[in-house]
């Protein structure tokens, strides 16, 4: 296990990145994962995280993205990741629980620097 990666549970969203608003991310690929550990306690955290495409059809590392919005004693599940049309704004959607009967705990961010 290596320190500054996660084990994920699903893969929730991959979008590529072409603005230049947050230098670090132009041109790679983003993505999401649900929840960071399925055996998690709550309060349970999805993952957001980046990668550079290559053409050499060869594993790729990744780094994950810290986000600072504080979601409090509230689980927070990346369900969903989408851009705008030319792929320069990200937005993630969260979800306060893996249950989808909960109602009304869905929110949208834009992704900034």
């Amino acid at each position: 296990s290596r320190p500054d990666k996660f084990g994920g549970s699903a893969l929730t969203g991959v979008q590529p990145y072409m603005g230049n608003k947050i230098p670090d991310l132009t041109g790679s690929v983003v993505c999401t994962d649900f929840a960071q550990n399925e055996e998690s306690e709550p309060p349970v955290r999805g993952v957001l995280a980046y990668t550079r495409a290559t053409r050499n059809c060869k594993l790729n590392d990744f780094s994950i993205i810290e986000t600072d919005y504080n979601f409090e004693s509230q689980s927070a599940y990346y369900v969903c990741l989408g851009t705008n049309m030319n792929q320069t704004r990200l937005y993630l959607g969260v979800y306060g629980s893996a249950n989808v009967t909960d109602f009304n705990k869905g929110t949208i961010f834009e992704i900034v620097p």
